[in-house]
């Protein structure tokens, strides 16, 4: 009886799988242009080269470098209603504040954490795109997650919060912040008539924080419009922070 002969099997390697490329939405890929052409404007203006100097002087004056943002109140982005182009230049500035600290921290990598209660799905899908990493809070007058990873290597961005927020940021927060890039609390003082509950609170964290900060206001032209409702920004750095450096 003839034998069978098996014949041995042969097993090919199997090929990779190719993950599958996920087209930007249309809305996705307007944003982005949106961003672009904000950053690009940003790059050309006075504005810009006001803040890149006075960043310029923090990291040459602090021994410790910054190498953290943390983003509060950006707003959302997708939402196409008023304040929307205001929303998105401030991310354009968030952008570029890192693009420049990290020219002087030689090259090394600076984090950003962004945090807003009314970001949307398609806000985090976009901020993704720009290895920026999302934060939670129930809401605008909460510090949420982002009291977690604020630490003496980070800077605030805060263009446009809500005072609640700044009371518990530069009053109660246990976590002291060493450097700031939000709304000029002098200005503040003039926006809010005399003996409102708003002044009263600006006048609390001018009195109880800002002491302890040099500020530097932040103007220049070829930015802001009128129409994009934008207020009055400053850099705010802990005194004992722009000092260190020189005593060492």
């Amino acid at each position: 009886m003839p034998v069978a002969v098996v014949q041995p099997v042969t097993t090919l390697p199997s090929r990779p799988r190719r993950k599958p490329q996920v087209k930007p939405s249309r809305d996705l890929q307007r944003l982005l242009a949106q961003i672009s052409d904000a950053q690009a404007t940003y790059s050309t203006s006075a504005f810009a080269q006001n803040i890149e100097k006075q960043l310029l002087f923090v990291t040459k004056s602090s021994a410790t470098p910054i190498t953290r943002i943390v983003s509060l109140g950006l707003g959302s982005l997708s939402k196409p209603e008023k304040g929307q182009t205001r929303r998105i230049k401030q991310l354009a500035v968030l952008l570029k504040i890192r693009e420049t600290l990290q020219k002087q921290f030689k090259g090394g990598v600076v984090e950003i954490y962004a945090q807003d209660p009314t970001f949307t799905r398609p806000d985090e899908a976009l901020l993704s795109n720009f290895d920026i990493r999302i934060l939670r809070t129930a809401s605008g007058a909460s510090l949420g997650e982002a009291a977690n990873v604020i630490n003496e290597s980070a800077l605030i961005y805060s263009p446009f919060l809500t005072l609640e927020a700044y009371e518990k940021l530069l009053v109660e927060s246990e976590q002291p912040v060493h450097y700031l890039v939000g709304d000029d609390f002098n200005a503040l003082l003039e926006k809010w008539p005399k003996y409102s509950a708003e002044r009263t609170q600006v006048q609390k964290v001018t009195k109880a924080a800002l002491g302890r900060y040099r500020r530097k206001a932040i103007s220049g032209s070829g930015f802001w419009e009128e129409a994009d409702g934008a207020f009055p920004m400053a850099l705010y750095a802990a005194q004992n922070k722009v000092k260190e450096k020189a005593k060492m």
